[in-house]
C-alpha cells in the first residue's frame, strides 16, 4: 500500500483554493495537513497500488485550485513484504 507525502501549491484565488480544499476533503485516500501561509498544503495519500497512487497524483495536478504538486516521498515498504 503506497503512501505518498506531497505538498500542493494552491492557486492565489481564494475561491479556487476553497474549491480545491473541498474536493480534497472528500477523498478518503487523502489526509490534509494544515495549510502553510495559505498557499502550500501538505497532504498524505494512501492507495491500494502504485498505479492508483500515480493516477491520484495526476488528478491532483489537474484539480482546479492546485497550481503545482511536489512529491516529497513515496513509501513502497508495504509492497515489499
Amino acid at each position: 500500500m503506497p503512501i505518498s507525502s506531497l505538498v500542493l501549491t494552491l492557486d492565489a484565488s481564494p475561491e479556487s483554493r476553497a474549491l480545491a480544499l473541498s474536493e480534497l476533503a472528500r477523498d478518503p485516500r487523502i489526509t490534509l495537513g494544515p495549510p502553510v501561509e495559505g498557499r502550500w498544503l501538505p497532504v498524505v495519500t494512501e492507495t491500494a497500488s502504485p498505479y492508483e497512487g500515480e493516477e491520484l497524483a495526476e488528478s491532483l495536478r489537474e484539480l482546479v485550485g492546485v497550481s503545482f504538486v511536489d512529491v516529497v516521498m513515496v513509501d513502497f515498504s508495504e509492497e515489499e513484504r
